[in-house]
């Protein structure tokens, strides 16, 4: 037992350093739509603000993968962390538009950096299915803890600071970023922005991201009125609250479990058959039983986000290259999908657009697992 904990160490450590970080960001999603004016930020500048850290991981993870071979991890891990707080402050500060864009990119750099340091010191652990769920797990609580915290001060203090509190609760990343201990890293590649063709298994994660990060998260309001019409915008609000809260959860409470199932039945199959449920849960969202469809995809997408890591590293000497990579293909499916779902939210046919898709991701799971089951033959 000893021996475990002592592993699962520099996974954790990992971990706290990311999900302290995500406390700014998070708060940040469900302050800024309802109280933007409160910071001097203009209705149209919205979306952009929110955004552009995702488009800027997407531009980035090459150049991020490139620090990390010349450097190593852990003094990028610092000085992410770090930033993150920094940028966490700057938030509520009404520095203006161009600054609070300038932040938000560098959240989505530093972002960056800790999310693949996590993932790669989990799969330095011999059980990377158990690593990469208590990883996942750590990773959620960080966010919800800001969530709740946030909203219970606004009664007591300005937005400003508001921030300021959130940045000092998260400055324990810090101190678990620098507990860290250096690891074994792979030569330095040449550096290309060259993008060649995705996987099967990448084509996969763009598009389920694409769906449920992006799509259905933005159309989660437009989903629930149509099946609750006689419901306020407030009350929409609420629900739609509480499913990405209860997504949050999820994560947070089914990631180990995913891991330890995922060493037990079988990578694959785990992976595979939570893209099957989300897929079932997309088309009953879409098709009338929005709350029932709705709590089967963000229960099962936190079992596919957990598990991502080691199925897109199976069989692959660079972990970290691969797992780059991964998240430069989720990065791009969330951004994309959140555009198109906004363009859809006066859109009359959801149903078909979301069956569509869930169609396409099963056929390409279907290559997945042939593929994935004829590397263990």
């Amino acid at each position: 037992m000893r021996k475990h904990i002592a592993e699962m160490e520099l996974p954790m450590y990992a971990s706290f350093s990311l999900t302290f970080a995500l406390m700014g960001d998070a708060f940040l999603y469900s302050f800024l739509p309802i109280n933007a004016p409160s910071i001097h930020v203009p209705i149209i500048w919205i979306g952009i603000i929110l955004s552009i850290n995702r488009f800027t991981r997407i531009l980035l993870n090459p150049l991020i993968l490139r620090v990390f071979s010349l450097v190593g991890f852990r003094i990028p891990v610092i000085v992410a962390a770090t930033i993150s707080v920094l940028a966490t402050a700057g938030y509520g500060a009404r520095f203006g538009i161009v600054t609070l864009i300038l932040l938000r990119i560098l959240w989505g750099i530093s972002y960056s950096i800790l999310r693949v340091g996590a993932i790669t010191y989990a799969m330095d652990y011999p059980k990377k299915g158990l690593a990469l769920g208590v990883s996942q797990s750590i990773v959620e609580s960080g966010p919800l803890l800001a969530l709740l915290i946030g909203p219970m001060l606004f009664d007591v203090m300005s937005p400003s600071s508001i921030f300021l509190v959130i940045a000092l609760l998260s400055t324990p990343g810090i101190y678990f970023a620098l507990k860290l201990k250096e690891r074994d890293r792979s030569p330095a590649r040449q550096f290309s922005f060259k993008i060649a063709f995705p996987s099967v298994f990448n084509r996969l994660a763009f598009l389920g991201a694409f769906a449920v990060e992006g799509m259905l998260v933005v159309l989660i309001g437009a989903l629930l009125m149509d099946e609750q019409p006689n419901w306020s915008p407030v009350e929409i609000t609420a629900a739609a609250a509480g499913f990405l809260s209860f997504r949050r959860i999820c994560s947070l409470l089914i990631s180990p479990f995913a891991g330890w199932s995922a060493d037990r039945y079988g990578l694959a199959n785990i992976y595979s058959g939570s893209i099957l449920l989300i897929c079932l849960g997309l088309i009953l969202a879409a098709n009338g039983w929005v709350m029932s469809g709705l709590i089967l995809v963000f229960t099962f997408y936190n079992v596919n986000a957990s598990l991502a890591a080691g199925a897109a590293s199976a069989g692959v000497a660079d972990v970290t290259h691969a797992v780059s990579n991964n998240a430069t293909f989720r990065d791009a499916g969330s951004a994309f999908g959140a555009l198109a779902g906004g363009f859809l939210l006066a859109n009359n046919h959801l149903s078909l657009i979301f069956t569509a898709l869930t169609f396409v991701l099963i056929f390409l799971t279907w290559l997945y697992y042939r593929k994935a089951t004829s590397l263990r033959v």
